[in-house]
């Protein structure tokens, strides 16, 4: 290979081709920077005065399978202002001062780490130490994640999930949160926040983030305290509860009653059984065979059937098109459930009465829900599960901010 085309396609743009050695499993280019002069760091003085060299050998990325390091004779300046008359190295574009590795090693690696399931794999590859990996790492996390920094947008979903650290034995009954706040416009994660108080959320890294005014929809699920804070921390937005929180709201009750029942008359506790599952289906899509056998089974128990009956008007609720149409139908719901002797019912009617703005949002808003959400809680999941947990919240936050740009 010519020494023009191994300066242009190998080396750093600052350094200029002498020779190459190598070995069996390696290559080692000895090359040298060419420049008039420096500028000293201290007083930005132009200076072209050599006081003696000095060798560093980098390493970079491997290339065919053999590692490649780079042997660059630094030159070494003293400043001509008088009054600072300083020592200072030369620097290379591309290796940070008082870094062993490039940053297109460093890079290398991020990519190597983002492929294999473990640093393990990647040492065995790279050849270098478990802390040099883990540091470029995710040092590299952290610029690839600042260059995604942008205003908030139109559309944000929020929800929480459970994080646990990899620690001792004193905090391992400790159970942590984590707030995402998704793009919905981007499609992407936007920010993670440790915690789901309205404190935690206040004083965290959004509110350093621009824009406030130009969140209009926020879809979340049906948590007060999420409520008080967008209420308070976007006052253009709109709140959405969202779809697959309200129909379940009933299900527990519903689960409980069926248990009771089954219990009650002896009939088939297997998971086999197929009331376990149709009781929570939507009764037009049933076969007719299936709403038989919902119908009989119902009649066994008068709280079930009217808790049932409950569930499936909700359930209408979201089958109707058009905001005034569902309006209609979910209040004559209410209406209704307010007759119920049942207290866990009275319940449920106050949890949607308070909701039912945010529920007939979804409606004027073409059907948004938090489905997007609840499927970067997954992948976040996931991350943790392959990692073994994590004991830095801020390295868990870069990690699921890159997998889920």
């Amino acid at each position: 290979m010519s020494e023009k085309r191994i300066t242009q396609s190998l080396l750093l743009p600052d350094l200029k081709f002498i020779k190459e050695s190598h070995t069996s499993k390696s290559r080692t280019f000895h090359c040298e920077k060419t420049s008039e002069f420096e500028v000293c760091p201290k007083c930005a003085t132009p200076s072209s005065s050599i006081y003696d060299h000095r060798y560093v050998v980098p390493r970079d990325e491997n290339l065919r399978g053999k590692l490649i390091t780079l042997k660059i004779k630094k030159r070494r300046f003293r400043c001509k202002n008088e009054q600072c008359n300083k020592v200072f190295t030369e620097p290379v574009n591309g290796i940070i001062k008082g870094f062993r590795t490039t940053q297109r090693f460093r890079s290398y690696i991020r990519h190597l780490c983002s492929k294999y399931m473990s640093l393990k794999e990647v040492r065995y590859k790279v050849k270098c130490s478990n802390s040099t990996i883990y540091k470029a790492f995710y040092s590299q996390l952290d610029l690839e994640n600042r260059k995604q920094q942008y205003c908030w947008p139109k559309t944000l979903g929020i929800d929480e999930h459970s994080f646990n650290r990899n620690v001792g034995k004193r905090d391992r009954n400790r159970r942590e949160f984590v707030s995402v706040f998704i793009d919905y416009n981007n499609k992407r994660m936007r920010e993670v926040v440790l915690g789901k108080s309205i404190w935690d959320l206040k004083n965290s890294r959004i509110a350093d983030i621009e824009g406030r005014e130009n969140v209009k929809n926020v879809i979340t699920d049906l948590s007060p305290t999420y409520r008080s804070f967008v209420e308070d921390f976007f006052p253009n937005a709109r709140i959405i509860a969202d779809k697959f929180h309200v129909v379940k709201l009933m299900h527990p009750l519903l689960n409980q009653l069926r248990r009771e029942t089954v219990e009650m008359y002896q009939l088939n506790r297997n998971r086999g059984n197929p009331v376990n599952k149709l009781i929570y289906k939507y009764h037009r899509k049933l076969r007719w065979e299936q709403r038989r056998v919902m119908k009989k089974f119902l009649s066994l128990s008068e709280d079930l059937n009217e808790v049932y009956q409950y569930q499936q008007r909700l359930y209408t609720v979201y089958k109707v098109r058009g905001y005034n149409r569902a309006k209609r139908l979910l209040y004559k719901l209410l209406d209704d459930m307010a007759y119920s002797k049942n207290k866990r019912v009275l319940s449920y009617r106050n949890t949607l009465r308070k909701w039912a703005q945010q529920i007939l949002n979804y409606f004027s808003t073409g059907g948004l829900n938090n489905g997007r959400t609840e499927g970067y809680n997954c992948k976040a999941k996931l991350i943790q599960r392959c990692a073994y947990g994590f004991r830095s919240f801020t390295n868990y936050r870069l990690k699921l901010l890159y997998h889920c740009r």
